[in-house]
């Protein structure tokens, strides 16, 4: 794994092979508040209002008792399933992985050549995408772990190098793949009316880069070990343009970029002291400090958290202990991870929490077949902390003006008419934000991992 989190511990390691599986569990809760009444709802037959200035509204939403129980269609009137509020949640999922791992040593021991990799069994990755508002009403009507579900899906697969330049000075370097693909989608409209008549065609391309990452461990005594990383930034690109052409001859085009996966700048310094040192037997402490420019982050459909409502960067510590006697070996390690993401009291529904970790792993080497092997276990808890963010009330405007375009949309703006008149209860919020009037979360994250590895 040091071909990852540190290609300058590779110096450190015996050349072998490794190979296992891995179980992940996501058990994430989210809760809704309940809405407090019918007047802040979205009521039928809006779909040609428009502001007092004759304009159309920026966007239209659906009525909320047609998201919530659907609509029966009718010969003027098409049928509309229904989409009730977190009716389509996700953060609940067992995913299974395979590992395997590579060291090679050349040079008298003074390179050495890795690789690591994770790849999910259940497809080879799953990509969702879904907005942090009220958009996402006109699909799942749902809020998502921003930083879990889906997320854990995706391949991982990185390649490192470590040098040792002094015996005490090790320098490494690596990098992640990532992916990146385009599809264009050129569309001939037959009948406006009637959209199942429509010939599409696909113009794709997929291709591979890499996101480095360096490493350096110092030992300036023979107990003590002092390392340094820095990961590049990592995600999947998903480009995607749509061109409809009419029967009338009117062409249009449109397009949007995906950001999926999106890992920011990360730096960490570690350090690990050795309490008992011997031929048999070794104790140590090792600690390690990750800090993570969240500030950065681009959420699914491309697009960074407003300026109200910023991310922040986060310090996430982790303190543990190593034993080895013999041919035995075992950790135990616990972490905190704070989130990035701060109270969602506003327009968008970043879902995530605070999260305390405890993993304990062993492993026990015995000689086969004229080959040294080790059989490991490792098991991990993560609980995510219990949060609940309640929204701020939105000012509305009789001009139907947006006064505080952070916080809670107002959809049925109140100089909303119809044919000039006046459309009945658009006065206030009328909004179908699934998060409003406020959400809560938490959770937990289990994962297992069985591996055998032989030295080379």
């Amino acid at each position: 794994a040091s071909a990852y989190f540190n290609p300058a511990l590779l110096t450190d390691s015996a050349a072998q092979l490794q190979f296992g599986f891995m179980v992940l569990s996501q058990q994430i809760a989210i809760s809704l508040d309940g809405r407090p009444g019918t007047q802040f709802a979205i009521p039928e037959g809006i779909a040609n209002a428009g502001h007092a200035d004759g304009s159309r509204f920026d966007n239209y939403p659906i009525a909320t008792n047609d998201l919530q129980f659907g609509r029966a269609g009718d010969e003027l009137t098409p049928s509309l399933r229904a989409r009730p509020r977190q009716g389509a949640g996700s953060g609940q999922d067992t995913t299974t992985y395979e590992v395997f791992g590579l060291v090679l040593k050349l040079f008298d021991e003074r390179l050495a050549l890795g690789a690591y990799g994770m790849l999910p069994n259940n497809g080879f990755t799953r990509l969702k995408a879904f907005y942090s508002d009220e958009r996402e009403q006109y699909f799942t009507n749902s809020l998502h772990p921003e930083l879990y579900s889906d997320r854990m899906t995706a391949p991982s697969v990185s390649f490192g190098a470590g040098v040792r330049l002094l015996d005490e000075l090790s320098f490494g370097v690596g990098a992640a793949l990532t992916f990146q693909s385009q599809v264009a989608s050129p569309s001939y409209v037959v009948d406006t009316g009637d959209l199942s008549k429509v010939l599409i065609d696909i113009d794709g391309k997929a291709n591979v880069s890499f996101a480095p990452y360096f490493g350096l461990r110092y030992s300036p005594i023979k107990r003590l070990r002092l390392t340094a990383t820095a990961h590049s930034p990592q995600s999947i690109k998903l480009s995607t343009n749509f061109t409809f052409l009419l029967a009338n001859g009117v062409e249009q085009q449109s397009g949007i970029n995906f950001v999926l996966d999106y890992t920011p700048w990360m730096f960490g310094l570690g350090s690990a002291f050795d309490i008992i040192q011997s031929e048999h037997r070794n104790l140590s402490i090792a600690g390690t400090l990750v800090y993570a420019a969240w500030h950065s982050y681009i959420d699914r459909h491309g697009q960074r958290p407003g300026s109200s409502y910023p991310w922040a960067d986060t310090l996430s510590p982790t303190l543990g202990l190593r034993f080895r006697q013999d041919d035995f070996s075992s950790y135990a390690d616990l972490a905190y991870t704070p989130t990035p993401v701060p109270k969602q009291t506003g327009r968008t529904n970043y879902v995530d929490n605070d999260r305390v970790a405890a993993a304990i792993g062993g492993e026990q080497g015995f000689s086969l077949l004229n080959s040294k092997v080790f059989i490991g276990l490792t098991l991990q808890g993560n609980r995510l902390l219990s949060r609940h963010q309640t929204k701020l009330p939105t000012p509305t405007s009789p001009s139907g003006k947006n006064l505080a375009p952070e916080l809670v949309k107002d959809e049925l703006p109140d100089d909303a008419r119809i044919s000039g008149k006046p459309v009945e209860g658009a006065q206030g919020l009328q909004t179908n934000n699934p998060g409003w009037p406020g959400f809560g979360s938490s959770g937990w994250v289990y994962a297992a991992s069985l591996y055998a590895r032989i030295l080379l």
